[in-house]
């Protein structure tokens, strides 16, 4: 087990790259924290990672699409003296239209899940993980890099703000802030998405980023990242068709 200070903290953990990056700090020894707002998947991977490893897991039901909801969260975790590493792993996409279509509170929403609800987090944990000389780890995207024209004007620049968010705290030592900036992750809708598109678009696409990349580079800078540092991975998988 590792000491009791190191609780790792992971959001949007009920599936995807969030529940994956929790299973490989499960498998380091780290007791967890499962921040989401499904509570029967939150549930699900909770019973997964204590069947399969000698950890504790504990939840908490969040919709961080909320700065109020995100406010309480932060305040609660604050008391916990044990938690030494916060992954921002959530991410949303406005549903339906994008801005500047879409109604205020949807692009508002999305916004406070890739940026707002990081740094509000970020900041209600600092006292906690500098005590202990912890981690914060930001799960960015690729769609906030570059000057081209982006599908979801309020993801890019989310997105752009956390890379920025996290560089901006490269000259703090108390808390080593870092992120990891894939493109496009190849998990299983992505792969159906992907081969739906035209021979000519998957060009333009690119390959994907296999998920298991990702999640390697978020446990080692969790473990021996630098203050700013950003991790990119570029996409250079062609997977196979999946039903």
């Amino acid at each position: 087990m590792v000491d009791a200070a190191d609780v790792a903290v992971v959001t949007g953990a009920a599936g995807g790259v969030g529940r994956m990056i929790a299973q490989a700090l499960a498998d380091r020894g780290r007791d967890l924290l499962l921040i989401d707002r499904l509570p029967g998947a939150l549930d699900e991977a909770r019973r997964r990672l204590e069947d399969g490893y000698d950890v504790h897991v504990g939840t908490r039901v969040c919709d961080l699409g909320s700065a109020e909801a995100v406010r309480t969260l932060g305040a609660e975790l604050a008391r916990d003296a044990r938690v030494g590493a916060l992954v921002n792993n959530a991410g949303a996409w406005t549903a339906g239209d994008q801005y500047p279509d879409a109604a205020p509170d949807a692009w508002w929403s999305a916004m406070t899940v890739n940026l707002l609800a990081p740094m509000l987090l970020t900041q209600s944990l600092w006292p906690t993980l500098a005590s202990v000389g912890g981690a914060v780890v930001n799960v960015g995207s690729s769609g906030g890099t570059g000057d081209d024209a982006y599908a979801s004007p309020e993801y890019g620049a989310a997105k752009a703000g956390l890379r920025r968010f996290t560089t901006s705290l490269g000259a703090r030592s108390d808390v080593r802030v870092t992120a990891v900036v894939p493109g496009w992750i190849g998990l299983d809708r992505a792969v159906r998405e992907w081969h739906a598109l035209s021979p000519r678009a998957r060009a333009d696409a690119g390959g994907l980023v296999p998920p298991a990349r990702v999640v390697d580079a978020v446990v080692r800078l969790i473990e021996r990242g630098q203050p700013g540092e950003v991790v990119e991975l570029e996409g250079d998988w062609v997977p196979e068709p999946r039903p």
